[in-house]
């Protein structure tokens, strides 16, 4: 809540980044510094928001940052800076569409908008109603494409799933130092699972380092703030980052997979969860990748399970009439819909049979049949019986009920590691001192 005299006002902001460089949480990270040397202070952590990972236009990561503040100036003032500081930072370039959103008060009617922002495509004229109710105020935009994001980013407030990430900044353009990734693994080893998703040791390769032409030269996660906060200064020091910021995130959540949809219903991009039963043998494709059908009451649906994700070792080992839930974002091929899996749970794999040869039952070996209706003779003893036919015998599973997770390189931004399964995020704690270093100054 604002004090008395101070206004709730909240900044979304998407599309400043472009395949040439930027970063839309280094830009919100700079308006933030520069509506705090104005006076704003923050009401929660800066929103670090990811969207639908299946929309074929996204932004890199497909992510947008909300900024939660109570300031003395109103929104128009607000929304005065923001625009200065879209101008001077976002990438042009002729994939971005750099857009914020200015709201201040309640935010309720924007909150459909991230929910379905999470799972689905979204038009832009479909947020637009939304919009109009929060009596929103919409910068830049020209496309159309960045208001969904910067509105969903807004949408998102109170996050209710949430984990939290510790990003380290070099200026634009800068060459990024190359002790972040050494210390990366010195970290990781010191503090997990305080810390996770920072390396994936089976592919011998650091996760929390970016390699593209960003600021970005860290992300360090958590599920406590206070932990970030801790060694957010050391970090920025030893690794040569010029600014660092802690943000709330709903990043390890697996939030845009969290309900089961009929596989009827599916629709081009969603990303969704579909139950039902495996109906034909798994078919394995060239490249290792493995095509796996399941069905419900409603219809069927090609899950793709691709080599680099790991989970075609599971897919192949499934077999008809297996119970299963695939999750992940539906893709229109020429040939229909499939599910590009990025997890599969194993609910219920009945034990096989196959029918062999009876054992003598003198001398135990295996019979040999005599052709239709010869019955079996044994090869050993010469034991003969006419009226034996073959038997059913149980064949054990190398494929236990449980979840099974992509390999960590795998991994996109919403997707939860294991190591983070079950961690509950600190609630509700008082914002520490240390949420944006250098610290601004007035």
């Amino acid at each position: 809540m604002a004090e008395p005299g101070e206004k709730l006002v909240h900044v979304g902001i998407d599309d400043t980044d472009s395949p040439l460089g930027m970063c839309t949480t280094y830009v919100s990270s700079i308006l933030m510094l520069e509506l705090m040397k104005r006076g704003c202070s923050l009401a929660d952590f800066p929103y670090l928001v990811r969207l639908n990972p299946n929309i074929p236009f996204k932004t890199r990561g497909n992510g947008a940052v909300s900024l939660h503040l109570r300031c003395e100036m109103g929104a128009e003032e607000v929304a005065g800076v923001v625009e200065r500081v879209l101008e001077a930072y976002s990438e042009r370039h002729a994939k971005t569409d750099p857009t914020a959103v200015v709201v201040q008060g309640d935010v309720g009617e924007l909150r459909s908008v991230y929910r379905r922002a999470l799972v689905e495509l979204l038009a832009p004229s479909q947020v637009e109603k939304a919009l109009r109710g929060a009596r929103a105020m919409v910068l830049g935009g020209r496309k159309g494409r960045g208001v969904v994001g910067a509105a969903a980013s807004i949408g998102a407030y109170e996050l209710d799933v949430f984990t939290y990430e510790l990003l380290l900044y070099v200026p634009p353009g800068s060459a990024k130092p190359p002790q972040a990734e050494e210390g990366v693994v010195e970290l990781d080893r010191l503090l997990r699972p305080l810390t996770f998703a920072n390396v994936d040791y089976g592919a011998s390769r650091v996760l929390a380092t970016p390699r593209g032409p960003d600021p970005v030269l860290a992300g360090i996660r958590s599920a406590n703030p206070l932990v970030l906060s801790s060694i957010a200064r050391r970090l920025a020091e030893s690794w040569g980052a010029s600014l660092a910021v802690i943000f709330k995130t709903n990043q390890a959540t697996g939030a845009h997979l969290s309900k089961v949809k009929p596989v009827g219903e599916l629709r081009p991009y969603d990303s969704a969860v579909v139950r039902g039963l495996v109906v034909a043998p798994p078919a394995e494709l060239r490249g290792g990748h493995v095509a796996l059908k399941v069905g419900d009451s409603t219809g069927t649906v090609t899950c793709m399970f691709y080599r680099e994700t790991g989970l075609q070792r599971v897919a192949k080992l499934l077999r008809e009439g297996d119970r299963v839930e695939v999750g992940g974002g539906v893709v229109p091929r020429s040939r229909g819909l499939t599910l590009n899996a990025e997890y599969v749970r194993v609910l219920d794999a009945p034990p096989l049979s196959k029918l062999e040869n009876p054992r003598c039952p003198l001398c135990g070996k295996r019979m040999k049949s005599l052709g239709k209706r010869g019955g079996f003779k044994c090869p050993a003893c010469g034991y003969r019986d006419p009226a034996l036919g073959k038997v059913e015998v149980r064949v054990p599973r190398f494929l236990e009920p449980g979840l099974y997770l992509q390999r960590p390189l795998a991994y996109r931004h919403l997707s939860p590691p294991a190591e983070a399964m079950g961690v509950e995020p600190v609630r509700a704690p008082p914002l520490p001192s240390l949420v944006v270093w250098p610290p601004p100054r007035s």
